[in-house]
Formats: C-alpha cells, sequence, structure tokens
C-alpha cells in the first residue's frame, strides 16, 4: 500500500515549504514615481515606500550605486500581474528567466558594493571592474546554479514543484530512491581553453609588433575567455573545472597588479652621476630607496621624468634639496609624504609643482600599490 500526501496549506494559502526569495519581488503599479522600483521592493519588505526611496536617493550620490541598484531592477523585476520582466520580453527568455533575473541583481548588487568602496571610479584600486564579474560568475554558478541543478527531479514521475512522500503498507516512509548522476561532459572545459590558447596566441602577436606587453596582459586575456566560459556554463554544460582556472587566473592577476616586478627585499639605489639613473625604477615587495642626493651632475637631471613602480612595503627617494623637482604620486592604499604635505587612505594621491614652474625640473612619476611613499630632500 502506497500513500502521497501533499504539502498542506494554511487558509490564506501559504506554503510553508515555500520561502520567500528575490525572485518574488515585483514592480509596483500604484505608488510609483518612476518604474515602481521603490514601491514593490517597499512591499516585499513591508516598510514604507520613503524609506526606500531615501536610501536610493543617498546611494545614487555615492559612487552612483542606487542609480546602478534602481536600473538593474528595472530592468529584471517584472510589474506586478506581469510573468515576465523587460530583459525577458528583449530576450524571449522562458525557463531561464528566473535564473538570470537572481543573477542579475545579484550582480548589480555587487557592482553597487565595488562603487561606493571604488568612491565613483569605474576601475577601482586599478582594477577593471569588468574583471569582478569573473569570480562573481564562478560563485554564482557554484551556490545557485549548481545547487539547483542538484536537486532537479531525475524522472517524470518527480515533477518540479511537488512535494511527495510515499509510504508502505505500515505507515511508515520509504527511503527514497538514490539518484544517479549523469556523466559530466568535458567538452565545455576543453573548448574554453583551446580558445584561451587561441586567444593568448592572437595578443603575443599583436604584443610582438608593438613592442611586447607585460605577462599580465596575457593572465587577463586568459581570464576574459575563462569567464566567458562560466557564464555559458551557467545555462549549458558544467563549468566545474573553468571555476578552478578562473579563480587560479584572478589571483595570478591580483599578484601581478600588486607586483610590477619580481624583486623582493631591501635595496637601496644610489647613482653618483646623471647617466646612471634610470629612467624606471620596479620593486616587488619590501623596501626600495632611490637616493639622488650623491648625483654630482644633477642638474643633468632637469626636463626628464624618473619614473618608480613598486608593489608592497615602503618606496624612498632622496633628491637634493636645491633641485627643482615636481611630484606625481599616487598609492593604492597607505600614506604619502613628500615636500611638507602628506595624503593617506585608499587611491592617495599627491601632486607637487616645482618651486620654479618656468625652469625645467625633474619629475617624479610615482605608482605604489600598498604601503608608504616618503619624498625627501637632502
Amino acid at each position: 500500500m502506497t500513500e502521497t500526501r501533499q504539502p498542506s496549506e494554511t487558509d490564506d494559502g501559504f506554503n510553508p515549504r515555500r520561502l520567500r526569495t528575490i525572485a518574488d519581488v515585483r514592480r509596483s503599479k500604484d505608488d510609483r514615481v518612476l518604474a515602481g522600483v521603490c514601491a514593490g521592493a517597499a512591499k516585499y519588505l513591508n516598510v514604507d515606500p520613503v524609506v526606500i526611496r531615501v536610501i536610493i536617493a543617498v546611494l545614487t550620490f555615492v559612487g552612483l550605486a542606487g542609480l546602478i541598484l534602481y536600473v538593474a531592477a528595472w530592468l529584471l523585476l517584472p510589474e506586478e500581474g506581469e510573468a515576465q520582466s523587460i530583459v525577458a520580453d528583449w530576450f524571449n527568455l522562458d525557463k531561464n528567466e528566473e535564473t538570470v533575473r537572481v543573477g542579475g541583481l545579484v550582480v548589480a548588487a555587487v557592482l553597487a558594493v565595488l562603487a561606493i568602496v571604488g568612491d565613483s571610479q569605474w576601475a577601482w584600486w586599478g582594477i577593471p571592474w569588468v574583471l569582478v564579474l569573473v569570480p562573481l560568475a564562478a560563485l554564482y554558478w557554484f551556490f545557485m546554479v549548481r545547487s539547483r541543478r542538484e536537486h532537479e527531479p531525475t524522472s517524470p514521475a518527480d515533477p518540479v514543484g511537488t512535494d511527495t512522500l510515499v509510504l508502505d503498507s505500515a505507515g511508515d516512509p520509504l527511503p527514497e530512491p538514490r539518484k544517479t548522476r549523469g556523466k559530466r561532459s568535458w567538452a565545455l572545459t576543453g573548448l574554453t581553453v583551446s580558445v584561451t590558447a587561441i586567444a593568448m596566441a592572437v595578443t603575443l602577436l599583436v604584443a610582438e609588433a608593438n613592442g611586447g606587453v607585460r605577462w599580465t596582459t596575457y593572465v587577463a586575456v586568459a581570464l576574459g575567455v575563462v569567464a566567458l566560459g562560466v557564464l555559458v556554463g551557467t545555462f549549458f554544460g558544467h563549468p566545474g573545472p573553468l571555476v578552478l582556472i578562473g579563480v587560479a587566473l584572478t589571483v595570478a592577476l591580483l599578484v601581478g597588479w600588486m607586483l610590477p616586478s619580481g624583486a623582493s627585499g631591501q635595496r637601496t639605489v644610489t647613482p653618483t652621476t646623471a647617466a646612471a639613473v634610470d629612467e624606471v625604477y620596479e620593486h616587488g615587495m619590501g623596501e626600495l630607496v632611490i637616493d639622488l642626493s650623491e648625483v654630482e651632475d644633477a642638474d643633468q637631471l632637469l626636463g626628464s621624468t624618473l619614473r618608480v613602480e613598486t608593489g608592497w612595503g615602503q618606496t624612498t627617494v632622496i633628491v637634493p634639496d636645491d633641485l627643482n623637482v615636481g611630484l606625481d604620486a599616487e598609492v593604492q592604499a597607505g600614506d604619502i609624504h613628500a615636500f611638507g604635505r602628506q595624503s593617506n587612505g585608499t587611491y592617495a594621491e599627491l601632486d607637487h609643482a616645482p618651486d620654479d614652474p618656468g625652469a625645467p625640473a625633474l619629475t617624479l612619476l610615482i605608482r605604489h600599490s600598498l604601503g608608504g611613499v616618503d619624498v625627501i630632500e637632502k
């Protein structure tokens, strides 16, 4: 004897097994100012629409985060009484509409947070914000798509949205049959790796024709192709291996960005002639000291630019106190002390005009990732 039980509902239609998700939000048709986003979110959260409107307005003045959220909700949330959103109508989405809706809103939320942190910069700490979509796509696939696929029914006897309980003759529930997983195909991974190799080969040819590029350019190209593969895998195929590859490439790109050079430790440069001063100094991690106070013909440096690119640690440049010097310094996170002034925090900048603007000057162009920069007159 078998018996099937359906999940019970209360008189008001509430299903105790159903959890409210972000996919339940609808744009309001009444009490709307523009697209009904704020009023719809207020209904969902059971708060006054004024509260939501104030929050969106404030966030709009902080990195345009409010505008990002509002436009995304406008395009991705259906109106009350409608089954599909504007985006779903544009791209003729059907069964993937809810997945795209949730994923799009998650992407918008992350971009809004990064816009706030980056203070309206479309490159956060020197990293193009588009690259944020790579780990984001991986996380979305792992926590949303993969989880959903694991809970999908394996036969027509167990349709989506039906909760059944099979009992034996004694009234005890029978154990659920073990679900068998289909063999996962490596086709998507193989195709993505092949396209990545082709893209990097093309990048190499272009780089050789233009004097070469940093190795991080190749990592960025590979990361972009892998990101596309992961995004495709959220709808078709199994991008699990691509997620691991994408994470590894992301770490490599971050390391390459933070460390412009593989050099590390303490390094002191003390040239004695202007000819011995390099145009560019790079250092990865540790302390770099460039002492120009011993240069005998320091006036030969006037009219030139000294570029310093360093990663983590401390960078110190010592210049003769009688030399006409200009400064353009940036630190992604840390502090700058130069010519009696200082700047600190995230994306700190300090510019100093030469004491004699009309005369030739030595321009110091310093780019430092994390730590401190000191310019000392001696």
